[in-house]
């Protein structure tokens, strides 16, 4: 992180947050980070709430409060969007776009200037 100044000074990060285990566990690796880095930093989080059933992200607005975090829930119809938007693609990959640009666009909106996400190959 420091040879690529991945983190600046003063840097407003705005985490991604699904509530899977990729978001969370560098939820509490920035968290640790902050507490011992040679620069300081904001950290918030925003979920996206797809609107597809069976995802339920209550829980974390209670979460991020009790570890005393800022955190943005933003709800979006992507799988209404979808059945009518999509031309060919994956809903997956439809979703994670969408996902992204909500996530840039409340980052803007809110002041944070870095957009962190956890993501992994399958």
């Amino acid at each position: 992180m420091a040879n690529y100044r991945m983190i600046r000074s003063g840097d407003r990060l705005l985490l991604g947050l699904s509530g899977g285990k990729d978001s969370l566990s560098l939820l509490h690796t920035l968290m640790h980070i902050r507490t011992y880095a040679p620069v300081p930093f904001d950290l918030g989080a925003a979920t996206v709430d797809p609107q597809i059933d069976g995802f339920d992200p209550s829980p974390l607005q209670r979460y991020t409060a009790e570890l005393d975090l800022p955190y943005i829930y933003c709800s979006e119809p992507i799988m209404e969007r979808a059945q009518t938007q999509m031309r060919g693609d994956s809903f997956c990959s439809f979703c994670s776009r969408m996902r992204r640009g909500i996530l840039y666009t409340t980052a803007r909106d809110n002041g944070y200037n870095v957009l962190v996400l956890a993501q992994h190959l399958r």
